[in-house]
């Protein structure tokens, strides 16, 4: 919306008020005055106002000696409003201004109020304060760009020095610790809840194997943070009760690329936190050697958090706020700072925060790869079959390389351990036994031990000398089968002889192989024939011919219900619903809509006839003084009385319902000890209408 449309779209009252604050006196307007107490405008009034103010408003110079003129406790108010996206809470935006800034929130609500005056805030409500503080949006533009840097996050101008925390600076490699992580769930079984919850005794092993890696201290912290992180990728399962990686999810990740792995990360940031995106530009934005302080933050933080608050309540309409009229939530500062994008330090005047080199590559994107994977870096081989993968190795090698052998132990060079199992588990995977020896080979940085060379082929043995392949056959004439060759080798699909007339190709290629050879004027079948061997034998379960046919009555049938899992019917509805309640007489007085009691006098089982209820005091005296009303019987579970009474589920018709002392109880005539017995209504355990 421009400034022009804006004004426009203005109630005449308030346009007519913008005219005599800002034009007469201004820039004389082209269109005569009003009289006074008019305030409906015609089409070209409100055009010719619309146009000078647009005008006026738009030059940053007239703008700039207006706001000259204001006072500083203005401008503050201003910047806080315009902080929270041109949007704020009354009651809030006055307590926020008086913590931040000191004064009272009277002198704050005179501040605003002045500002109303001029035309620059207004409320959405009459009453003081209103309900919410609002700049309209083309104002705030205009606004926006006179408080420029006030509005920014601005670094400290303190020469002090700023030692850095090292508690709370996390320097583990982002790519290799995820790397790592998830090879070891690959490798150890990591067992869950229902919920979802690792078992404790999981969780201690992880800290402890991972704390050379994460430092110590704060390892609980990475591994939530690391568990988070994988599972919102995807790269990691629940299954069967354990906690598994996801290889197919995995080696899509690793395919992607670094900027790819980049943007997920960074919409992974975004989910935990929308405004994590907007807080890392601004921390960007600054010098590389600029400290902010943390309480800096938290202001901007606090404020733009609830401007998003306030917005959509504004928006929706819906004007509740929280019951102190003030919330404060802490800026997301530990999620980026546990993947080692911040670092934190102590002055004199508290806590400072800065983005950290790996914060700045992560932003910029400039440089991101190279701390991944560095060029030249490769795993050692070891004679004692031991190989050591240090930090800058090749994502997707470490990958594979956690397919060949065990991870040992976690550090900036992680220790992983060749053995038979490992190899043939790596085998099992896919990885043909040519290629195990060819990977280490060629990405190992030295020569491959000869005893590590022959014990490796030993544990392959004959492993991949047979094998079974997956694909799609291609099957065709004599006549048609040069032709059928000519378009797989035009189309650059994949394929292998296995005779003159069939070929292999990749199932994916299938719909790709149907258009050419379509448009090369053959007419394939479209569907695939499906070939069973127990075809030939006979040996196929023989399907009814016709929907008549009778079924093999041995065999179970899918249909049927588990006999274990039938459940008994629950009662009938009591005393024979609305024919026999309209022979005992119409209810009287009138019971609410919501007690138990109030549809009786329709449906009697709405009291519980059938089910057996644990209802509260109130609820269960509703009921008994439907019952009265009735005239029906009850069936309560109440403790033993005396010694002549067992408890138990007894049959009561109830009389009267009394209270006293603090106490409410009802007495009825107990159908096992033919006599009257009072039931106290808290001991009931109980209580449903009697069938």
């Amino acid at each position: 919306m421009s400034l022009n449309t804006f004004f426009a779209s203005l109630p005449h009252e308030i346009l007519v008020q913008y005219r005599d604050l800002y034009l007469d006196g201004e820039r004389g307007s082209a269109a005569p005055p009003l009289p006074a107490g008019v305030v409906t405008l015609s089409d070209e009034q409100v055009t010719t106002y619309a146009t000078d103010l647009a005008t006026l408003f738009a030059d940053p110079k007239w703008v700039r000696r207006r706001m000259r003129g204001m006072s500083r406790s203005a401008h503050v108010a201003l910047v806080g409003l315009l902080h929270s996206q041109g949007i704020g809470g009354g009651t809030w935006l006055l307590q926020e201004l008086t913590q931040s800034h000191g004064m009272s929130e009277d002198l704050w609500a005179e501040v605003l109020h002045s500002l109303g005056t001029e035309l620059w805030v207004f409320g959405n409500s009459r009453q003081s304060p209103p309900l919410f503080y609002v700049i309209p949006a083309r104002l705030a533009e205009v606004l926006q760009h006179q408080f420029g840097r006030r509005l920014k996050l601005q670094g400290t101008q303190t020469d002090e020095e700023i030692r850095l925390s090292p508690d709370t600076n996390y320097r583990h490699p982002l790519g290799f610790s995820i790397i790592s992580f998830l090879t070891y769930l690959r490798q150890n079984r990591i067992r869950v809840t229902r919920k979802g919850e690792i078992f404790k005794k999981n969780l201690e092993e992880l800290s402890s194997f991972f704390s050379s890696l994460w430092g110590s201290g704060d390892e609980e912290k990475i591994l939530e943070w690391h568990l988070d992180v994988v599972q919102e990728l995807g790269l990691c399962c629940h299954r069967e009760g354990f906690l598994v990686a996801d290889d197919r999810a995995i080696e899509g990740f690793l395919a992607a690329g670094p900027d790819a792995r980049r943007t997920l990360y960074l919409s992974y940031f975004l989910h935990r936190e929308p405004l994590l995106g907007w807080l890392l530009e601004e921390l960007h934005r600054l010098e590389p050697d600029e400290w902010v302080p943390l309480q800096r933050i938290r202001t901007l933080y606090r404020r733009r958090y609830m401007g998003g608050v306030f917005h959509r309540r504004y928006v929706r309409q819906s004007y509740y706020l929280p019951p102190s009229g003030f919330y404060d939530p802490n800026p997301p500062l530990e999620v980026i700072q546990l993947a080692g994008l911040l670092e934190s330090g102590l002055g004199s005047e508290g806590s400072y925060v800065r983005l950290s080199e790996l914060g700045r590559r992560f932003i910029s994107g400039e440089g991101f790869q190279e701390l991944e994977s560095r060029e030249g870096i490769q795993f050692m081989v070891q004679p004692n079959f031991e190989v050591l993968a240090p930090v800058g190795l090749d994502l997707s090698v470490l990958w594979k390389l956690g397919e060949l052998a065990s991870l040992q132990q976690v550090d900036r060079a992680n220790t992983y351990t060749l053995s038979r199992e490992s190899v043939r588990e790596g085998l099992s995977t896919g990885l043909r036994s040519e290629e195990a020896l060819t990977f280490l080979s060629d990405e190992s940085a030295t020569e491959l031990p000869q005893n590590v060379v022959s014990t490796i082929t030993d544990w392959i043995g004959s492993h991949g000398e047979v094998e079974l392949h997956d694909a799609l056959v291609l099957s065709a004439l004599p006549t048609r089968a040069a032709a059928v060759r000519k378009v797989l080798v035009a189309e650059g699909v994949q394929f292998e002889s296995l005779s003159d007339t069939v070929f292999a190709i990749p199932r994916e290629k299938q719909e790709t192989v149907l258009k050419a050879l379509q448009a090369k004027g053959m007419s394939p079948a479209p569907s695939v024939r499906r070939h069973d061997l127990a075809d030939a034998l006979g040996t196929q379960h023989k399907l009814p011919g016709r929907l008549d046919e009778p079924l093999d009555r041995n065999e179970p049938q899918r249909s049927s219900f588990p006999v274990k899992s039938l459940v008994m019917l629950g009662a009938p509805a009591a005393e024979g619903g609305k024919e026999a309640m309209a022979r005992r007489g119409f209810r009287t007085g009138k019971v609410g809509a919501n007690a138990v009691g109030a549809d009786l006098s329709v449906k009697p089982a709405a009291a519980g006839a059938g089910a057996l209820l644990k209802l509260s005091p109130a609820k269960t005296i509703s009921v008994v003084k439907a019952a009265i009303r009735l005239k029906l019987d009850l069936e309560v579970l109440y403790p033993s009385t005396e010694e002549s009474d067992p408890g138990g589920l007894s049959r009561v018709t109830p009389i009267e319902v009394q209270e006293a002392g603090g106490s409410s109880f009802f007495s009825g005539h107990h159908h096992g000890l033919d006599r009257e017995v009072e039931f106290r209504i808290k001991r009931i355990h109980g209580i449903r209408l009697a069938t």
